[in-house]
């Protein structure tokens, strides 16, 4: 294959990667996320365990040690979200708007709670910011698909320019519009 046709064929490939998640999701402003939101924390994870129900579907539980609650009254200082998805045995599955987490990292949530009370994140990956140090000041910045920065290998870099969404965000900028917006 030639170059040049490899990097068209890759380069097609990103651009579906990118359409594929704005055509599965509206964006939500972190103003609406926080009027939808039951609860919202920040924390960093503890763990995750991966299980089956009883319909066979895979499903994920995250527990964070809560550093501060935002909005709601959650209780304690571990807390659980609950996502479809995960990895479990030799089965994996995962959709692209399922939120990411990792052990160790920290992470701002919005939950709602279902019919169990288990909490679920708003707007599937969109109710997960990850908290990261800026590089250059070492400040606390977050990003999750539609606000903040994007990583510098993620396929949507383009889709957030485009929709003029490329914009830093930092950790206190995010918590000020939430309190201001749950008054």
């Amino acid at each position: 294959m030639k170059t040049g046709n490899f990097i068209t064929i890759f380069c097609a490939w990103l651009v579906s990667l990118t359409l594929g998640q704005a055509a599965t999701q509206l964006p939500l402003s972190i103003e609406t996320l926080t009027d939808k939101a039951e609860a919202i924390v920040h924390g960093k994870v503890s763990g995750m365990t991966c299980k089956r129900d009883a319909s066979g579907r895979i499903f994920t539980k995250v527990q964070l040690k809560l550093t501060e609650t935002l909005k709601g009254k959650p209780s304690g200082e571990q807390f659980e979200v609950v996502h479809g998805g995960g990895i479990l045995g030799g089965k994996r599955t995962r959709s692209v708007a399922d939120p990411k987490f990792k052990v160790g990292e920290e992470v701002v949530v919005f939950v709602v709670f279902n019919s169990r009370g288990e909490a679920i994140p708003v707007g599937m990956n969109q109710g997960r910011f990850e908290v990261f140090r800026s590089i250059e000041s070492g400040e606390a910045m977050v990003r999750n698909p539609f606000h903040g920065l994007a990583k510098r290998n993620d396929a949507r870099t383009v889709f957030k320019r485009a929709l003029g969404q490329a914009q830093s965000l930092t950790l206190s900028e995010l918590k000020r519009r939430i309190r201001r917006t749950a008054k």
